[in-house]
């Protein structure tokens, strides 16, 4: 039953899936090509007064805030799934505070493993974090919450709108040096998994045997 309903959230939102799929194996292949630094510096290196202000806009699309007013929101507004919402957003967050803390406690950050680059560019004003960086708790909250968007939204032509959202949450995390880029790919997958796995137990539980 389970896996039949799985198997139908993934057909229904095959759009959104496929997607994250291609975007993922992308990645891979740049993490298996390319280093980390050197993906680091190429991001960073397109700093300007801009993109400062959007990705440090943006990133906060991934922090407990943010993912809180939109739960807040279904509160208000779709009361069917206030509830699951807190499962599918705040379970992939805590098992990556777990492994990040716990597991890859040692991973240090950007701001650390990197001391030696004057050439980073580092925005005015925002703190910097120096430890705990794999995976990434952003990037992770952000996929877990536009995953559980897409899942929701009856306009599936705007999926990959949602998809592109939670991406660029990633992105600000490399663009502003508060991670590397095994941070981000590992907190995207978590966060896609998780939150699909758990709206498939509330499938599973909601839809009449």
């Amino acid at each position: 039953m389970y896996f039949n309903i799985l198997r139908k959230i993934l057909k229904e939102n095959k759009l959104y899936y496929r997607a994250y799929l291609f975007f993922f194996l992308g990645c891979l292949v740049v993490q298996f090509t390319v280093s980390q630094f050197d993906v680091t510096l190429f991001l960073n290196s397109f700093h300007n007064s801009f993109l400062d202000i959007f990705f440090s806009w943006m990133t906060d699309l991934g922090d407990g805030i943010f993912a809180s007013a939109v739960v807040l929101m279904l509160i208000i507004f779709k009361r069917k799934y206030w509830l699951i919402s807190i499962v599918c957003i705040f379970l992939p967050t805590l098992i990556t505070q777990l492994l990040k803390h716990y597991v890859f406690s040692d991973f240090e950050r950007p701001s650390l493993m990197m001391k030696n680059f004057p050439q980073l560019h580092y925005v005015d004003g925002l703190y910097i974090n120096e430890l705990n960086s794999f995976p990434s708790g952003h990037a992770t909250q952000a996929f877990a919450l536009f995953t559980f968007v897409a899942l929701i939204t009856p306009f599936r032509k705007y999926q990959l709108f949602i998809l592109v959202a939670a991406i660029l949450v990633a992105v600000s995390r490399i663009y502003l040096l508060q991670h590397f880029f095994q941070d981000v790919l590992a907190g995207s997958f978590i966060g896609v998994t998780f939150s699909t796995l758990a709206f498939t137990e509330f499938e599973r539980n909601t839809t009449p045997h």
